[in-house]
């Protein structure tokens, strides 16, 4: 991920993340890159990072169940096989 970043830029994590990220310092120092992270965001850093999605086109990485596979739903989650955002979907 660092690798993205042009210098001077910033990754900012919000939420916890899924896994351990490896991070050698070292890699940040010379183009002054760096890592900052918070529990949420305020209205208004919401307002831009959904901003910057519409204008990247960058859709959330959910799994939709139908209102009628609720009870799978569940399941699903309480096995704890959710990769990402898990979703009813009330119009169907």
């Amino acid at each position: 991920m660092l690798g993205t970043l042009r210098g001077k830029g910033r990754l900012h994590f919000v939420g916890i993340a899924p896994s351990a990220i490896p991070v050698h310092v070292f890699n940040l120092i010379p183009q002054q890159k760096s890592l900052s992270g918070s529990p949420i965001g305020s209205p208004g850093n919401t307002a831009t990072m959904l901003e910057f999605c519409a204008r990247h086109q960058i859709l959330p990485q959910v799994e939709m169940f139908p209102m009628s596979q609720v009870n799978k739903a569940i399941d699903h989650l309480r096995s704890g096989k959710a990769r990402y955002r898990v979703v009813l979907d009330a119009s169907k």
